[in-house]
């Protein structure tokens, strides 16, 4: 098993990425710690885990709240005797689509501002009980606008640019902990729209404004990539389960590209 007895907790841990990867990571001897701030969501993603026999714990809690964060994350560690895995899957809703002439300075902001808030306060709460003679992982997920020339995008694009550069700084203050942080650059995610994402409705809008169905535009994305296809939740979730193992022990400060050639740095 790759993560065989690892501690892992999962933010966004109700949600259609989050989900995938806990499976996988479960299926791969993890033991679980999902959060979220919906308790309905969080327990139907642990039932579906407990289905398959393995235990999961689940945690309400808000991650734009610094303070509380900090305290939840202590509290948890405890439980579980430190933490060696965490993925940041956590999303927010946010305005794609307008211009600078049309975007307010508040929806510029909500691509960036609840998205690095995240960040750094899911960081900030989980490194002290990281490390040492257990190796830590740290695995942020990204869209991967931050080199894609799309008009109408800016507060989403400068978001994604700001996670993927403070995975890389965070790598390098981390590193002499043997914590290790790497950036997963993810496409539209086939199957995340039917298991639930917000991203419905941000595609939706994209979709409705060219006069096509949803499942129209992300084939249009699909054919848009150097392979002609996209990433699925199957894909996410073993590689994020992959990049948490000691296979990828030498892997830190780097961005991985999940983008089927959409980008290509």
């Amino acid at each position: 098993m790759l993560v065989e007895n690892k501690k892992a907790v999962i933010f966004g841990g109700s949600g259609a990425i989050g989900r995938s990867i806990a499976k996988v990571l479960s299926r791969e001897g993890a033991h679980l710690y999902l959060v979220a701030r919906n308790h309905k969501k969080l327990e139907e993603a642990a039932n579906e885990i407990r289905t398959t026999g393995k235990n999961v714990e689940i945690f309400c809690l808000d991650v734009l709240n610094e303070q509380t964060t900090i305290e939840q994350i202590s509290l948890l560690s405890q439980k579980s005797n430190g933490i060696d895995i965490v993925i940041n899957a956590t999303g927010f809703m946010h305005e794609q689509g307008k211009e600078i002439s049309e975007l307010s300075l508040e929806e510029f902001m909500q691509g960036i501002s609840p998205f690095l808030i995240a960040q750094f306060n899911i960081s900030k709460a989980v490194s002290p009980h990281m490390g040492g003679e257990r190796s830590g992982t740290i695995i942020n997920i990204v869209a991967p606008s931050s080199l894609m020339p799309i008009s109408g995008h800016l507060g989403h694009i400068v978001g994604c640019a700001g996670i993927e550069a403070f995975s890389k700084a965070l790598a390098t203050e981390l590193g002499s902990k043997n914590i290790r942080v790497i950036c997963l650059r993810s496409h539209a995610i086939v199957g995340a729209i039917q298991a639930g994402s917000y991203t419905r409705e941000i595609f939706e809008a994209k979709a409705l404004a060219m006069g096509i169905t949803v499942e129209q535009w992300l084939e249009g994305a699909a054919q848009s990539t150097i392979l002609h296809r996209l990433p699925t939740l199957s894909d996410v979730a073993e590689t994020v389960t992959f990049l948490a193992s000691d296979h990828a022990h030498a892997m830190t400060a780097t961005i991985v590209n999940m983008t089927a050639g959409a980008t290509i740095n």
